[in-house]
């Protein structure tokens, strides 16, 4: 199970897949893959992996608004959609514990960008 902190990482990191607009380069995407294929069994080493290739250029800007987007939000969900009523008919996200069923096939997919924009709605909070 994820604590807080790795459910965040693994939310941001998804977020900026889903963000991106181009495909991803080959190397990384095959990184990503790597990272997929450990993730059920290591995945305290899949996530530090996760926050390494959130550093590449490709990833980075959106990775750190996303994070800062997601801790923000840290709120309890119930509290805001009462004080949001913009919010109450949006579509929950994938709660924390659930996060990781839909991250590794999106990590191992062949296309990890557009596998995610596929869950999007699972994934950003909105």
């Amino acid at each position: 199970m994820l604590d807080l902190a790795q459910a965040v990482t693994l939310r941001a990191f998804l977020t900026a897949l889903v963000e991106l607009d181009s495909p991803l380069p080959a190397t990384l995407q095959q990184e990503i893959n790597e990272v997929g294929e450990i993730f059920a069994t290591a995945p305290n080493d899949a996530l530090n992996r996760l926050l390494e290739l959130a550093e590449n250029n490709y990833l980075q800007q959106s990775y750190k608004e996303a994070r800062i987007k997601i801790q923000t939000q840290n709120e309890p969900q119930e509290l805001n959609k009462y004080d949001k009523p913009s919010q109450q008919n949006q579509p929950e996200p994938i709660p924390p514990e659930h996060l990781a069923n839909i991250a590794i096939p999106i990590l191992k997919a062949p296309d990890s960008s557009g596998e995610a924009k596929k869950h999007k709605s699972k994934i950003i909070i909105p």
